[in-house]
């Protein structure tokens, strides 16, 4: 199971501009994983226009 999911937070990001929740540019966390004792962080950028971008780590799984 992948902890972190980054098409999820960019569509998130995607979604809080256009219903205006956020004043763009700005950067939000996202933390997902922890109820599957892996948790995450992703930085999702979210630009005035345009495409959004989202970062973090992974872990690899052995």
């Amino acid at each position: 199971m992948d902890p972190a999911t980054g098409s999820a937070a960019a569509s998130l990001g995607g979604y809080l501009r256009a219903i205006e929740s956020v004043t763009a540019p700005c950067e939000v966390e996202v933390h997902q994983g922890s109820h599957i004792g892996r948790p995450s962080l992703l930085k999702v950028e979210i630009p005035p226009t345009g495409g959004i971008v989202v970062s973090g780590t992974a872990t690899k799984i052995s």
